[in-house]
Protein backbone atom coordinates (compact mmCIF):
# COMPACT_ATOMS: atom_id res chain seq x y z
CA UNK A 1 0.00 0.00 0.00
CA UNK A 2 3.16 2.54 0.73
CA UNK A 3 4.47 1.86 -2.28
CA UNK A 4 1.52 2.46 -4.53
CA UNK A 5 0.65 5.60 -2.53
CA UNK A 6 4.41 6.80 -3.68
CA UNK A 7 3.65 5.96 -7.77
CA UNK A 8 0.70 7.61 -7.20
CA UNK A 9 2.10 10.89 -5.39
CA UNK A 10 4.88 10.66 -7.65
CA UNK A 11 2.95 10.61 -11.08
CA UNK A 12 0.92 13.93 -9.18
CA UNK A 13 3.90 15.54 -8.64
CA UNK A 14 4.89 14.50 -12.68
CA UNK A 15 1.77 15.49 -13.93
CA UNK A 16 1.31 19.09 -12.10
CA UNK A 17 4.95 19.99 -13.16
CA UNK A 18 4.78 19.26 -16.79
CA UNK A 19 1.13 21.00 -16.45
CA UNK A 20 3.11 24.41 -15.23
CA UNK A 21 5.64 24.17 -18.47
CA UNK A 22 4.84 27.29 -20.81
CA UNK A 23 4.95 26.73 -24.30
CA UNK A 24 7.90 28.25 -25.77
CA UNK A 25 6.18 30.89 -27.94
CA UNK A 26 5.22 32.23 -24.47
CA UNK A 27 8.21 32.11 -23.34
CA UNK A 28 9.91 34.17 -26.43
CA UNK A 29 7.27 37.12 -26.22
CA UNK A 30 7.35 37.37 -22.19
CA UNK A 31 11.21 38.00 -22.64
CA UNK A 32 10.78 39.97 -25.39
CA UNK A 33 7.89 41.99 -24.00
CA UNK A 34 10.34 42.89 -21.14
CA UNK A 35 13.65 43.52 -23.38
CA UNK A 36 11.71 46.24 -25.64
CA UNK A 37 10.25 47.63 -22.47
CA UNK A 38 14.08 47.98 -21.12
CA UNK A 39 15.16 49.43 -24.44
CA UNK A 40 11.97 51.73 -24.90
CA UNK A 41 13.10 53.20 -21.21
CA UNK A 42 17.02 53.20 -21.57
CA UNK A 43 16.51 55.14 -24.64
CA UNK A 44 14.35 57.86 -22.80
CA UNK A 45 16.80 57.71 -20.24
CA UNK A 46 19.60 59.30 -22.38
CA UNK A 47 17.42 62.29 -23.11
CA UNK A 48 16.60 64.82 -20.78
CA UNK A 49 15.22 65.24 -17.41
CA UNK A 50 11.34 64.79 -18.62
CA UNK A 51 12.24 61.96 -21.09
CA UNK A 52 13.33 60.61 -17.36
CA UNK A 53 10.56 60.57 -15.74
CA UNK A 54 8.09 59.11 -18.65
CA UNK A 55 10.50 56.29 -19.23
CA UNK A 56 9.27 55.70 -15.25
CA UNK A 57 6.18 55.58 -15.87
CA UNK A 58 6.52 53.72 -18.99
CA UNK A 59 8.55 50.45 -17.24
CA UNK A 60 5.29 50.15 -14.71
CA UNK A 61 4.39 48.47 -17.95
CA UNK A 62 3.17 44.53 -17.72
CA UNK A 63 1.41 42.10 -19.44
CA UNK A 64 -0.15 38.79 -18.98
CA UNK A 65 -0.49 35.81 -21.49
CA UNK A 66 -4.24 34.21 -21.77
CA UNK A 67 -4.08 32.05 -24.15
CA UNK A 68 -1.44 30.28 -26.49
CA UNK A 69 -2.55 28.67 -29.63
CA UNK A 70 1.09 27.17 -30.77
CA UNK A 71 0.98 24.84 -33.95
CA UNK A 72 4.13 24.31 -35.27
CA UNK A 73 5.84 27.15 -36.60
CA UNK A 74 3.12 29.45 -35.97
CA UNK A 75 1.56 30.59 -32.22
CA UNK A 76 -1.23 32.68 -32.01
CA UNK A 77 -1.55 34.43 -28.16
CA UNK A 78 -4.08 36.63 -26.49
CA UNK A 79 -2.25 39.23 -24.62
CA UNK A 80 -3.56 41.88 -22.56
CA UNK A 81 -0.91 44.46 -21.66
CA UNK A 82 -1.43 47.07 -19.30
CA UNK A 83 -0.12 50.43 -19.63
CA UNK A 84 -0.32 54.03 -17.97
CA UNK A 85 -3.01 55.45 -19.59
CA UNK A 86 -0.89 57.86 -21.75
CA UNK A 87 -3.34 59.37 -23.89
CA UNK A 88 -4.95 61.59 -20.82
CA UNK A 89 -1.82 62.27 -19.25
CA UNK A 90 -0.81 63.81 -22.77
CA UNK A 91 -3.93 65.64 -22.75
CA UNK A 92 -3.75 66.88 -19.44
CA UNK A 93 -0.12 67.65 -19.79
CA UNK A 94 -1.17 69.62 -23.52
CA UNK A 95 -3.44 71.61 -21.58
CA UNK A 96 -1.58 72.53 -18.57
CA UNK A 97 0.78 73.94 -20.89
CA UNK A 98 -1.42 75.94 -23.43
CA UNK A 99 -0.92 78.95 -21.53
CA UNK A 100 2.62 79.03 -22.09
CA UNK A 101 2.24 78.44 -25.88
CA UNK A 102 -0.73 81.10 -25.97
CA UNK A 103 2.17 83.82 -24.39
CA UNK A 104 5.21 82.81 -26.41
CA UNK A 105 6.83 82.13 -23.18
CA UNK A 106 10.39 80.66 -23.80
CA UNK A 107 11.70 77.05 -23.61
CA UNK A 108 13.31 77.58 -20.43
CA UNK A 109 9.55 77.97 -19.05
CA UNK A 110 8.48 75.36 -21.16
CA UNK A 111 11.22 72.72 -19.89
CA UNK A 112 10.01 74.07 -16.45
CA UNK A 113 6.71 73.23 -16.88
CA UNK A 114 7.08 70.14 -18.42
CA UNK A 115 9.44 68.91 -15.88
CA UNK A 116 7.43 70.02 -12.77
CA UNK A 117 4.07 68.16 -14.67
CA UNK A 118 5.91 64.93 -15.16
CA UNK A 119 7.67 64.92 -11.71
CA UNK A 120 4.23 65.31 -10.42
CA UNK A 121 3.34 62.44 -12.18
CA UNK A 122 5.42 59.57 -11.33
CA UNK A 123 4.28 60.85 -7.51
CA UNK A 124 0.39 60.10 -8.07
CA UNK A 125 -1.88 56.88 -8.21
CA UNK A 126 -1.65 56.55 -12.29
CA UNK A 127 -4.91 54.99 -14.15
CA UNK A 128 -3.68 52.52 -16.62
CA UNK A 129 -5.27 51.08 -19.57
CA UNK A 130 -5.57 47.16 -20.39
CA UNK A 131 -5.36 46.66 -24.29
CA UNK A 132 -6.16 42.89 -25.39
CA UNK A 133 -3.96 41.96 -28.21
CA UNK A 134 -3.78 38.85 -30.50
CA UNK A 135 0.24 38.30 -31.03
CA UNK A 136 1.00 36.95 -34.08
CA UNK A 137 4.43 34.88 -33.59
CA UNK A 138 6.59 32.85 -36.68
CA UNK A 139 9.16 30.63 -35.85
CA UNK A 140 12.53 31.44 -37.84
CA UNK A 141 15.70 29.95 -37.93
CA UNK A 142 14.51 28.22 -34.41
CA UNK A 143 13.55 31.60 -32.76
CA UNK A 144 10.01 33.24 -32.14
CA UNK A 145 9.69 36.65 -33.55
CA UNK A 146 6.52 38.47 -33.10
CA UNK A 147 4.77 39.32 -36.46
CA UNK A 148 2.24 42.26 -36.01
CA UNK A 149 4.60 44.54 -33.61
CA UNK A 150 2.53 47.56 -34.07
CA UNK A 151 -0.22 46.23 -32.59
CA UNK A 152 1.86 45.23 -29.06
CA UNK A 153 3.76 48.85 -29.23
CA UNK A 154 0.49 50.56 -29.86
CA UNK A 155 -0.92 48.77 -26.23
CA UNK A 156 2.69 49.46 -24.58
CA UNK A 157 2.64 53.02 -25.29
CA UNK A 158 -0.93 52.97 -23.95
CA UNK A 159 -2.96 53.82 -27.35
CA UNK A 160 -0.59 56.75 -27.47
CA UNK A 161 0.40 56.25 -31.10
CA UNK A 162 -3.44 55.98 -32.84
CA UNK A 163 -4.11 59.09 -30.95
CA UNK A 164 -1.08 60.70 -32.58
CA UNK A 165 -2.08 59.14 -36.06
CA UNK A 166 -6.02 60.47 -35.25
CA UNK A 167 -5.05 63.61 -34.36
CA UNK A 168 -2.89 64.02 -37.62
Amino acid sequence: MKKMFRYVLLVFVFLMLVACGKPDSQKAFEKNFKQTITDISKKMKDGNETSEMLAKIFEKGSCKVNNVKEDGKVAELDVTIKAADFVKYMSEYFVALKPLFDSNMGEEAFQKKSLEYFENLTKKELDYTETDVKVHMEKIDGEWKVINTEDVLTAIFGGLTDAVTDFN
